[in-house]
């Protein structure tokens, strides 16, 4: 349903400067631009032909601003065929050329246009560092329209990321700009995003509606292109309602679209959504045939979310219909596609790029305030401006002072959260080591000499003897097992890995599950041994959350390791769950997780997502 649209409204204006006479050169130039962004909108071919024309008079007039027009029309026409890499190559050269001419307005809009491809390949941190440029100088130009736009380019961000609240808050400020504007193309975004949030919320009336909306928009503006967005948003609202036939109807419409403009990208999420629809329908064969599609066009874009998902719903097709083989080998390729994403750590990269956003923003109102009091004060007189600075002055050592008081406490918050979670997990480790010696020192001696007085009995009836004696060993075996679990005595011997690789033989064993594991770059000596038992619960609480919730065949677990951090990557096949709106987050296997994860000062992450299993990586630094 992450649908973008993107239409780049160019203009020929001055800087602060007075405008010169407009010369023939550049009626053409206006023309042909004109032309070129009425059939982008329509027909990216007669678009192509318009703007090689721009390119050719460029040339000949050696105008570098037609120059960079002609690039960062190209990359739009890149964009919209699902070409990423070649569109963000042409907006960086068209970067440059604007950069030199000093022109703000379309430096923000090739800002802009390079914050979108790299949202559409997944790259976030990237995107949000562009929207956030484009958005500054846009404020500082007081161009709402395109303050609008930038406000929907970063609500769709945190989207992507799950991030509901702050993707409200984003579109909310360009919806409230928009309702003082007269209708225009970029607006058509907006209310597709809006209709993306209802969406994940199941919100399907309210998509529904806003989705209705932006077609007639479309129709209205004449733009062919961005119908399917709405096309496709509106199969996916039908698929989650149940409503199989609706749903294909749609999302051939947008397929029809996506094939005329040649978006690769587009096409492979319509093509994977539409496959999800005939696995519904219990088609398998037409389900698979969908799912390959989408990854190819997925991989041919570069877009790799879509090439990890594609595999992982024809790897648990797979599986649904008995072919094993062929299941194992597309978790395999998304497995591969994940482990080349797993160390892109965007989380404080955003963060730390809307933080700055956000300093430099009061720090230009703190400026402004300043230069009208500055005003004021040269008119009161020489003992108003000595007040005001006194108050100033004084104001700023009592916030640093209230904040370093504030630190203080936070620092002896978190000292004393760290005391009362060891002592936690030391009772805890405690009372199993308590329970493990009452289990074998008490009930396991008590059975053995009850074993040995039954041995030592002579009667006819020796075969209920033996039963007898039997039922005591199996007995003794499940207090043995029970006491080693509670205490593994292997992890102090042995170690972590071979005490992983005993307890995952173990569970192999009763058949319930089948679990691999894999080691690689893990250093013992890297871990103490409270840390080594830390991580090791950690791996004992998620196989038996997989073994009671997730009714899953196969579990992969990862231990690897390289100079500054341990992963652990555990993965099942499992029916997963929602985990934007859910109670499964607050259960005890996973805050104990948790509790043990920030023992060990890391990071703990969980996905999951119905019908496609869940995914828990724990990142821990190595002091």
């Amino acid at each position: 349903m992450n649908r973008i649209w993107f239409i780049l409204l160019l203009f020929l204006v001055g800087c602060n400067a007075p405008k010169p006479s407009i010369t023939n050169e550049e009626h053409q130039l206006n023309h042909l631009q004109t032309q070129y962004l009425y059939y982008q909108r329509v027909d990216v071919q007669k678009a192509q032909v318009y703007n090689d024309s721009i390119r050719q008079l460029a040339e000949n007039t050696k105008s570098d601003k037609g120059l960079a027009m002609y690039l960062l029309n190209q990359g739009t026409l890149e964009q919209i065929k699902g070409n990423y890499d070649l569109a963000i190559n042409k907006n960086e050269a068209a970067l440059v050329e604007f950069e030199k001419l000093k022109n703000d307005t379309l430096i923000a809009k090739t800002n802009a246009a390079l914050g979108t491809n790299y949202w559409q390949k997944g790259e976030y941190d990237q995107a949000m560092q562009h929207h956030l440029i484009a958005l500054k100088l846009n404020e500082q130009l007081g161009i709402k329209s395109e303050m609008a736009v930038c406000y929907n380019y970063i609500s769709m961000v945190y989207q992507s990321k799950y991030q509901l609240a702050l993707a409200e808050e984003y579109i909310q400020k360009a919806f409230q700009i928009i309702q003082t504007l007269q209708p225009k193309a970029s607006h058509i975004s907006i209310y597709h995003n809006m209709a993306n949030i209802y969406g994940m919320q199941a919100k399907y009336e309210d998509a529904l509606k806003m989705d209705s909306i932006g077609l007639k928009m479309c129709e209205e503006l004449k733009i062919e292109f961005n119908k399917s967005m709405f096309y496709d948003n509106i199969a996916n609202c039908y698929y989650y309602s149940n409503h199989f036939d609706q749903s294909i109807a749609y999302h051939l419409k947008a397929i029809s679209i996506d094939s005329t403009f040649k978006n690769n990208k587009q096409l492979g999420d319509s093509y994977c959504n539409l496959g999800a629809v005939y696995e519904a329908l219990e088609k398998y064969d037409t389900a698979i045939y969908y799912y390959q599609k989408s990854i190819e066009l997925c991989r041919k874009s570069g877009y790799k979310l879509g090439v990890k998902n594609g595999y992982e719903l024809l790897s648990a097709l797979y599986d649904k219909i008995n072919q094993p083989a062929l299941a194992y080998q597309a978790l395999l390729n998304s497995n591969a596609v994940k482990d080349s994403m797993i160390n892109e750590k965007t989380e404080n990269k955003l963060a730390q790029l809307r933080t700055l956003y956000e300093t430099e923003k009061k720090e230009q109102q703190i400026i402004q305030q300043d230069l009208k009091i500055s005003r004021r004060n040269l008119l009161i007189g020489t003992l108003f401006i000595i007040f005001l600075l006194s108050l100033f002055t004084y104001y700023f050592l009592y916030s640093r002072y209230k904040l370093k008081q504030e630190r203080k406490l936070q620092t002896e918050l978190l000292i004393e959260e760290e005391k009362r979670t060891l002592a936690i997990l030391e009772s805890e480790e405690n009372e199993r080591q308590r329970l493990a010696r009452e289990l074998h020192d008490g009930v396991g001696q008590l059975l053995s000499a009850t074993k040995l007085n039954l041995s030592s009995i002579e009667i006819n009836e020796q075969h209920k003897l033996q039963n007898s004696i039997d039922i005591l060993d199996e007995s003794i075996k499940e207090i043995r097992n029970i006491s080693h679990n509670m205490v593994p005595d292997i992890l102090n011997k042995n170690g972590l890995q071979i005490a992983i690789e005993n307890f995952i033989q173990k569970i192999n064993q009763t058949k319930k599950i089948q679990l691999y594991f894999e080691c690689n770059g893990f250093i013992e000596s890297s871990l103490n041994s409270t840390e080594k038992l830390m991580l090791y619960r950690i791996i004992q609480e998620a196989v038996q959350n997989t073994l009671k919730y997730a009714q899953a065949t196969e579990m992969q677990l990862q231990l690897s390791a390289d100079e500054h951090e341990i992963s652990l990557l555990l993965q099942d096949n499992g029916k997963g769950f929602d985990i934007v709106n859910t109670k499964e987050l607050n259960g005890i296997g996973i805050r104990n997780m948790k509790l043990r994860t920030d023992y060990l000062k890391g990071n703990f992450e969980i996905e999951s997502s119905p019908k496609n299993g869940t995914t828990i990586i724990v990142e821990i630094p190595i002091s």
